[in-house]
């Protein structure tokens, strides 16, 4: 009999024990993060205002009863449909089923590259102490973009992020925490770092979960150095979103059933007697992974980032696909777009990615031998 479990688990053996039993933990912070992968357009209130609050109970009813709620339960092939299942769960909970969710904002802009969604929660932390969640990449190709180009730039979702953060902050006058999974842990974690200094005293607690980190430069901020007493990292054994770029402050390493990339899925991981089950260090395909993506990603230049990017995604879009899901399944006739794209790429592009890759698998070679 195994001795651990997950975030289902956790809801079935800790369900019944209010916050007041015993105290929000990273656990709680991870489930909140994890809900705000659904779609609650036209269920959550996009308002912060108290009247419009709904308990996690009753949203459980309207999301159910949904006319759409097939579709809003089709999360793509990356985002674990447990968390229909979870919200559930929660809604049935005596710890979750008067959380109240607010300020739902969901934003997919083709144009400028952005995949944007956060909620705020209250009742969990404390009565009055709000818990803001950014969701993290999702199934939209345009979210996958937006997490490569952090490589070279500051994205609008990270400009979105501190927005939202603020406008929270504006409305309450109490402590704060913040979280997210994958891209939005670093959403957390750049928005409390560059917010104003009157929020970001009140900033209690910042939840990264698997999210991609900054440039040694970014990390190296006042602004970085300063958020680092209140944040909260963890990542899973074989982490590959996480070790993009870099991080601040302490970190756990947290155990995964799953295999490889597969890790990065919250419902993996382990738990026991309410905690993370945690190892001392990451497995040694990560480490490599680390140290030889981000080795390959410093020596480019940011025209090089953006000439990579520009020309991964502009080849997937020939497809015409907007989602993974969409990629997937059509496999075969999206493959032989894509191909048919790169082979249209002029010479010179061609020659340069080229070189970038090259550069990379040296780097890898090197790296596996040492």
């Amino acid at each position: 009999m195994k001795n651990f479990g997950n975030l289902l688990d956790y809801l079935f053996w800790r369900g019944d024990i209010t916050f007041e039993q015993s105290e929000f933990c990273e656990v709680d912070a991870l489930i909140l993060c994890q809900l705000s992968y659904l779609n609650f357009d036209g269920i959550v209130s996009k308002n912060f205002d108290k009247k419009e609050r709904i308990a996690l109970g009753a949203l459980w009813e309207k999301f159910s009863a949904a006319p759409d709620f097939k579709e809003r339960s089709d999360l793509g092939v990356l985002i674990s449909e447990l968390t229909v299942q979870l919200l559930e769960m929660c809604a049935k909970s005596a710890r979750f089923k008067n959380v109240e969710a607010a300020a739902f904002v969901n934003k997919i802009d083709l144009k400028n590259e952005e995949q944007f969604c956060a909620m705020t929660f209250f009742n969990a932390v404390s009565n009055k102490n709000p818990f803001v969640a950014f969701r993290g990449t999702d199934d939209t190709i345009v979210g996958w973009k937006e997490d490569f180009n952090l490589a070279s730039k500051t994205v609008p979702a990270q400009f979105d992020a501190l927005e939202y953060l603020s406008f929270v902050a504006k409305n309450t006058s109490a402590k704060i925490s913040v979280g997210g999974h994958s891209k939005g842990g670093n959403l957390a974690i750049y928005s409390a770092a560059f917010c104003e200094p009157k929020f970001k005293r009140r900033i209690e607690h910042v939840y990264n979960f698997d999210g991609p980190g900054f440039s040694e430069n970014m990390i190296q901020s006042k602004e970085m150095i300063s958020l680092v007493p209140a944040l909260h990292s963890y990542f899973p054994k074989f982490s590959i979103v996480g070790r993009l770029f870099h991080h601040s402050g302490e970190f756990q390493v947290v155990e995964s059933e799953a295999f490889g990339i597969m890790q990065h899925e919250p419902f993996s991981w382990h738990i026991a007697q309410g905690k993370f089950e945690t190892l001392e260090s990451f497995d040694k395909a990560s480490e490599i992974f680390y140290k030889t993506f981000n080795e390959w990603v410093e020596g480019l230049s940011n025209e090089q980032r953006e000439l990579f990017v520009e020309t991964l995604f502009g080849t997937i879009a020939a497809s015409g696909a907007r989602t993974n899901s969409e990629l997937e399944k059509n496999w075969f006739k999206n493959a032989m777009a894509i191909l048919k794209a790169m082979g249209k790429i002029d010479k010179k592009t061609r020659e340069e990615i080229s070189k970038l890759l090259k550069y990379l698998f040296d780097i890898a070679a090197h790296n596996l031998i040492q």
